[in-house]
């Protein structure tokens, strides 16, 4: 028979194989809350709240969430009275849409950067899937997007855009959209009516008034006949002008209507007047004036005598051929009264003119074009020589060409030079070609055969300017050459050849080479040397590093240490380490090197003159004590290394029969 003992085993065992079931279960499978909420925590801080809220509402109220991604950049374009916007309901950086996604503002401003705020709020986007809104403006506008999340947390501002409203034409309206209703006060204007828009039917009766007539908007043609009667007609309104020409007859005048006041002046004309109506009598004293008098009607036998004197004759009003032959003779002509502005052109020619000698002026053969002037002294420069002006009638010339007789200064006293000066093309006249020509002076120095002087010079972008000078003698002559000449974009250079009674030499442009020949021989200098050609010793050349002399060749280059490197050294008693350059170009190495005993590779020394330098690296064998094989390298640069050892040198390297070429 049980006992209680047993009873509350098997309560126990039965506990504990309930125990593992109830740990798996859900506690809040049948639990309630009664007026009250669940919070939801993460790290410390409130996510939710599930249950009564604090204003008594029930609801899941998700609170502190995080930050929502950006917004993708949003789209802008025109419609009619704003800017549609667009969102494709994706976030930067192809970030998920969040859980808690409320939705998107649209913000948008004139300013091109500008911080979203409530004032520039101006409409959302619901749907996390994307979407368009209208932003309304009459201006162009820059649009953001922010996002929004359930727990009122914002986005960072999206990348903006730019668009501005849709002009409204004509096209946009529908018929009968707009009316009354629709039109501002004073919306309509003069200007905005087409006209012949508002006719007669479209005016109310008696809408147009007195006051709204402009002034003389009647006229005419819009007025009925028999419209005017005399009650009509205000006083004074009918002048003279309104009267048509023979509208008033002898009927129409009453009698004595007609009085002189009642004439107009000019009322009575010729055709008015009987014949012989107008006598002597009638005329008042000085009534018939000069206005009065018609063409030719004052003939010669209606002027008494000596009636014109010379105040009634026009100046210039007697011309030539109103003149009786030899009317005007020699006393009839006061000292200075022709002048040059009274001569009629071509006045004087050449059969006018006879033995005559014109001083102190200038004769040219016109005033412009081409034509010849010769002035006592030089217009162009004002100097005190007479000149020949030559004028080719060319626009380009600026000056014309010139023959002058002038007198220059020598070492022996004033001489006359013929100066022959080119048309000036150039403002300046720096340009301007000029010949120089003398007949020798009256000293011993410039004898009978005279001296010369010729300068021209050429034009910008010409071959230049040449010189030329000399002295004539019986037995003495000299002269020089020198040209200015323009070598490509180097400026100009200058070539000089000089010729005396001891001999005479050419020194080319930009000093190149320069050659002489004089009493001792011929010589040519150049930029690397110079050839001496000389009677007296035979042939003998000189030039870069060969001097040849009567069958003699001798290379007069000297010999260039090298630069040791590894702590090698030249070898004490041996020939020394050193490159020379041929005439040819083939540089030959020579000497023996020390070699340190843990040096088996690598640079021993470096030639410093690149004039000695091969152009590709070259390979040569050398000799050791030890008869190791090694090769020596000479670099383009002129390095010499060692490679290729096949042991220990045994303490010096030879150089010796080492040659190679330095141009090619």
């Amino acid at each position: 028979m049980p006992t209680a003992l047993d009873d509350l085993a098997r309560r126990i065992a039965a506990l504990e194989a309930a125990l593992p079931e109830l740990s798996r279960s859900s506690h809040l499978a049948h639990s309630s809350v009664d007026d009250g909420a669940l919070k939801v925590t993460s790290g410390g801080q409130l996510r939710a709240v599930i249950g009564q809220q604090p204003d008594g509402t029930t609801a899941l109220n998700i609170v502190n969430g995080p930050t929502p991604p950006v917004p993708a950049a949003p789209t802008a374009t025109s419609t009619l009275g704003g800017v549609r916007v667009g969102w494709n309901g994706r976030f930067a950086n192809n970030t998920p849409s969040p859980l808690d996604f409320s939705r998107i503002e649209v913000h948008a401003a004139t300013a091109a950067s500008f911080t979203p705020s409530p004032a520039t709020l101006v409409t959302t986007i619901e749907s996390p899937q994307g979407g368009t809104a209208t932003v309304p403006t009459t201006t162009p506008v820059w649009v953001v997007l922010v996002a929004r999340s359930t727990s009122g947390k914002a986005s960072g501002p999206s990348p903006t855009a730019f668009a501005g409203p849709a002009p409204v034409v004509a096209q946009d309206v529908l018929a009968g959209i707009v009316g009354e209703l629709q039109l501002a006060d004073d919306a309509v204007t003069a200007a905005k009516v087409a006209v012949g828009a508002i006719d007669a039917a479209a005016l109310a009766d008696a809408a147009v008034t007195a006051t709204k007539l402009g002034q003389a908007a009647v006229t005419a043609g819009k007025l009925a006949k028999d419209a005017v009667t005399p009650g009509t007609v205000a006083a004074d309104a009918i002048t003279a002008r309104e009267i048509t020409a023979g509208a008033i007859n002898t009927g129409e005048l009453a009698a004595g209507a007609v009085s002189t006041a009642n004439l107009a002046a000019g009322a009575v004309t010729a055709g008015q007047l009987a014949a012989n109506a107008v006598t002597a009598a009638k005329l008042a004293a000085g009534a018939v004036t000069a206005g009065k008098i018609a063409a030719d009607a004052v003939a010669a036998g209606t002027i008494a005598a000596a009636a014109i004197t010379g105040r009634e004759i026009k100046a210039l009003a007697i011309t030539a051929d109103k003149l009786a032959a030899n009317a005007v003779t020699a006393d009839k002509i006061a000292a200075g009264a022709i002048t040059t502005t009274l001569l009629a052109a071509d006045a004087i020619d050449g059969r006018t003119i006879k033995g005559v000698t014109i001083t102190g002026g200038i004769l040219q053969t016109g005033q412009t074009g081409r034509r010849v002037l010769l002035a006592p002294t030089d217009p162009v420069d004002n100097s005190p020589a007479p000149s020949a002006l030559l004028y080719s009638g060319a626009d380009v010339e600026k000056q014309p060409a010139r023959l002058t007789a002038e007198v220059r200064t020598t070492p022996d006293g004033s001489v006359p030079m013929t100066r022959l000066t080119g048309p000036q093309l150039t403002a300046d006249g720096t340009q301007t070609p000029r010949l120089w020509l003398g007949s020798g002076s009256p000293g011993t120095a410039y004898p009978a055969r005279g001296s010369y002087s010729l300068s021209v010079a050429g034009e910008s972008g010409m071959a230049g300017e040449a010189v030329i000078t000399g002295r004539g003698g019986d037995k003495t002559t000299a002269a020089s050459i020198e040209l200015s000449v323009r070598r490509g974009t180097g400026g100009y250079k200058t070539a000089l050849t000089h010729l005396d009674p001891e001999g005479w030499f050419v020194q080319l442009a930009d000093q190149v080479a320069a050659m002489y020949l004089s009493g001792t021989g011929f010589t040519v200098r150049a930029l690397l040397g110079e050839v001496l050609l000389q009677t007296d010793t035979g042939l003998r050349l000189q030039g870069g590093n060969v001097d040849v002399g009567s069958g003699l060749v001798k290379n007069n280059s000297s010999w260039t240490p090298i630069t040791f490197e590894q702590g090698c050294s030249q070898l004490p008693g041996w020939q020394s380490v050193t490159a020379k350059r041929r005439p040819d170009g083939m540089v030959a190495l020579r000497g023996i090197v020390s070699v340190p005993e843990d040096v088996t590779s690598g640079v021993i020394g470096t030639i410093d003159n690149p004039a000695l330098w091969p152009k590709a690296g070259e390979v040569f064998p050398m000799a050791t004590p030890n008869n190791v094989g090694a090769n020596l390298f000479v670099q383009p640069n002129g390095t010499l290394e060692i490679w290729n050892a096949s042991g220990s040198f045994g303490g010096w390297l030879s150089l010796g029969s080492i040659e190679w070429s330095s141009i090619d």
